[in-house]
């Protein structure tokens, strides 16, 4: 077998992304489940401005929280607990029975934020990105 490995360019990236997702289905269905990741996207509003934003994927009942952010002025308000709320009300109404998410050593705030809502440390990557400590925190998510 002559084999190459090369850089995806943009030109295919379609037929790179339809091979990935294709291969994934039949893996899945080989291995008894389905592989079917779906993103979604929240904002929190004041008067029409966005004083916080979520990105999240939920993939084989799995809640990943990709982002979360709120602008400075809006800090001490709340909006960071709501829009976790909202993710976790939003991965159950998925059927989602986990969530988790990534912070890093700097991010105190955030940190203390996901603790404060029963997230707990499931691992720590020492010298990851930029050179930071990253936490994966997740948490069980049970009907309420």
């Amino acid at each position: 077998m002559d084999m190459r490995i090369e850089e995806v360019t943009s030109e295919k990236e379609k037929e790179a992304k339809e091979y990935a997702a294709r291969e994934w289905n039949e893996w899945g269905k080989k291995n008894g489940y389905a592989h079917n990741v779906k993103m979604y996207a929240f904002a929190a509003y004041v008067d029409n401005k966005i004083i916080g934003y979520m990105a999240l994927r939920i993939d084989g009942g799995a809640a990943y929280l990709q982002q979360l952010i709120v602008s400075d002025a809006a800090k001490k308000n709340g909006v960071g607990t709501a829009l976790l709320k909202k993710f976790e009300s939003f991965a159950r109404q998925n059927k989602c029975h986990l969530a988790y998410l990534e912070t890093h050593e700097k991010n105190v705030a955030a940190l203390s934020l996901y603790k404060s809502n029963g997230y707990t440390i499931a691992a720590t990557l020492e010298n990851n990105r930029f050179h930071f400590t990253w936490y994966i925190l997740s948490k069980e998510l049970k009907d309420e």
